[in-house]
């Protein structure tokens, strides 16, 4: 699937991917910063980039613009929606993004977010052409035997084609727009900056690392640029379609196909918004797609990340074609075992196990009260899953609940969850449209039965305590030798007993530290008295001598480290890796 860009484009992609320097960021992206310090202050945020000391370093020369009346009386959250797509493509992105983090976002924000809208201006053909042919190495004549000139749709990263092939097959060709790598990059250097100010001016932020969340939006927004993912995408989901399901993947072309270019079969169908909701068909759609979603979270470990109505597929045969599979998540086997067993905990009304069960599938950064976690757990069963159908259920809400417990209670959730947490509300507020009394958990029972029948069964079973047996094994044949060693190290006297204290092993090298400081306070005060007395008299009319500058050069260097390694320092020693850190990625 290597084409021409393939290999045009790679000295350009490294050569942009050297652009890690902050300081380079500020001299060669200036005149985009002012226009986002400009956008950002005309929809009521400028206070924020001259709250800082580096802030108003950096804008004092930038004209802001006064926030207008109407802005004025906008809640925050929609003048943070709108900015971002007043910002562009990048941003936008960034918005979808953290709406699937409701671990760090406030609700009314991730609401608001997940309304953001894409919309761009349609590009020239003849731009859409150049792409084309230099993409697939080929003039347009030679690799469709039509391509209609008018979008099918238009996004801020690609434009939709119908085309037939030049064996008459119905394709949809998927342009990513020219230059767009370029704006891209730059954006996400300027997201860098101010994630990097932001963790040097404001303590708190390094709870959140903003520079974290920036680097893994950048992972995920080039993944998308890059076309090639999306055809792995489209050829694992189809490896994964049940023949008895009436679900479909758009078949993709490779030879049609490249990093800007992507060749799909055509699907005739309406979008499933469009379906009569309470319909029957609307009915027979809902729980196709919920089988569908539970089939694709539960055994393929391999589920779309944005199944948004416009994303959804249904033709007259009520098939359901998923498009758009840029944004896939993924989970482990051992996370789908961690989801079933949730599952059969919220079943049984088991609070210990789902107490349990949620730290597993988090990463605790502190002690967690069990008692108070369980308490929380139990609060939240009894407000979110005591339900009989899904117009009681709302999925949105009990994900920010368990998140919001999650952080309060330390616990780091991982990024997979939270694109799942997004999808399943997706899928939520489709089901609820189409068919508000479909029987959620009549048609997820299944789907964790059998895999705690796989996950029990006696094949399973016997592998698992093979592999315990293996384990047990190779730790009894090293064992007498380790007792062996153990029991002539006391015999011999060469066992030691150390004791771990970080406050007492502390002490000498605090000492060193304070001696170090009260040498260098006695020589600087050493070089100032000798210095003042070998300045001549005023009125002498001599020149102060070499030794006396000498003496008061070595005393304001001396003066000058003090301070230095008090302010920075602390009385330890300079550390340059956060320095660094600051001016590289």
């Amino acid at each position: 699937m290597m084409n021409a860009d393939e290999t045009t484009t790679a000295g350009n992609m490294q050569s942009e991917e050297q652009r890690d320097s902050i300081l380079g960021i500020v001299i060669q992206d200036v005149a985009r910063l002012n226009r986002v310090a400009a956008t950002v202050a005309q929809y009521g945020f400028g206070e924020l980039l001259t709250r800082s000391q580096v802030g108003r370093t950096l804008f004092r020369s930038v004209p802001l613009p006064e926030q207008t009346a109407e802005q004025l009386g906008k809640p925050p959250a929609v003048r943070f929606r709108q900015l971002l797509e007043a910002l562009g493509p990048t941003y936008i992105k960034l918005g979808q993004i953290l709406s699937t983090r409701a671990d760090m976002v406030p609700a009314d924000f991730v609401e608001e977010l997940q309304r953001l809208q894409d919309t761009t201006v349609v590009l020239p053909f003849e731009d859409i052409r150049e792409v084309v042919e230099h993409g697939l190495g080929l003039p347009l004549s030679e690799l469709f035997e039509d391509l209609q000139q008018e979008p099918l749709g238009t996004a801020s990263i690609a434009q939709a084609y119908r085309a037939t092939t030049l064996d008459g097959d119905a394709v949809v060709v998927k342009v990513q727009r020219p230059g767009l790598q370029q704006v891209v990059r730059g954006d996400l250097d300027l997201l860098y900056l101010g994630a990097k100010i932001l963790e040097a001016t404001i303590d708190e932020m390094q709870l959140y690392s903003p520079s974290d969340i920036v680097a893994e939006f950048e992972r995920a927004l080039l993944q998308e640029l890059d076309f090639n993912n999306e055809f792995k995408n489209l050829v694992m989901a189809r490896n994964f379609l049940d023949a008895d399901q009436a679900v479909t993947v758009p078949k993709p072309y490779p030879e049609l196909s490249c990093r800007t270019v992507l060749t799909m079969e055509f699907f005739e169908g309406i979008p499933l918004r469009k379906l009569e909701p309470n319909s029957s068909r609307a009915h027979k759609a809902a729980e196709q797609l919920l089988h569908t979603s539970f089939k694709q979270v539960m055994y393929d470990g391999f589920f779309h990340g944005d199944p948004h109505p416009g994303n959804l597929l249904i033709n007259e045969e009520d098939v359901l074609c998923m498009i758009d599979l840029g944004m896939m998540g993924s989970l482990s086997p051992a996370q789908r075992e961690d989801l079933v067993l949730l599952v059969l905990a919220a079943f049984t009304n088991d609070d210990n196990s789902l107490a349990r069960t949620l730290i597993r599938m988090g990463n605790p950064t502190r002690r967690i009260n069990m008692g108070e976690f369980k308490a929380e757990i139990r609060k939240l069963r009894g407000e979110h899953l005591m339900v009989d159908s899904l117009d009681e259920y709302d999925s949105t809400a009990f994900s920010l609940s368990v998140l919001d417990t999650a952080n309060r209670f330390g616990i780091k959730v991982n990024p997979q969850y939270s694109v799942l947490a997004k999808s399943a509300a997706t899928v939520e507020g489709i089901v609820r449209t189409l068919h508000p009394q479909a029987d959620l958990i009549g048609i997820a029972r299944p789907y964790a039965e059998q895999i705690l029948r796989e996950q029990y069964s006696p094949r399973k079973l016997m592998e698992e305590a093979t592999g315990g047996l293996t384990g047990i094994g190779s730790l009894l044949r090293v064992l007498p030798d380790q007792l062996d060693q153990l029991l002539h190290d006391v015999e011999t006297g060469n066992l030691q007993v150390r004791l771990v204290s970080p406050a007492v092993e502390d002490i000498a090298p605090g000492l060193h530290r304070l001696g170090g400081r009260i040498t260098l306070g006695l020589f600087a005060t050493a070089m100032s008295l000798s210095g003042a007395m070998l300045i001549p008299d005023q009125g002498s009319g001599q020149s102060i001598s070499m030794l006396g500058g000498a003496a008061i050069a070595l005393s304001m260097m001396a003066w000058s480290v003090l301070l230095l390694w008090h302010l920075v320092g602390d009385g330890k020693k300079l550390k340059l890796g956060p320095w660094l850190k600051f001016f590289k990625r």
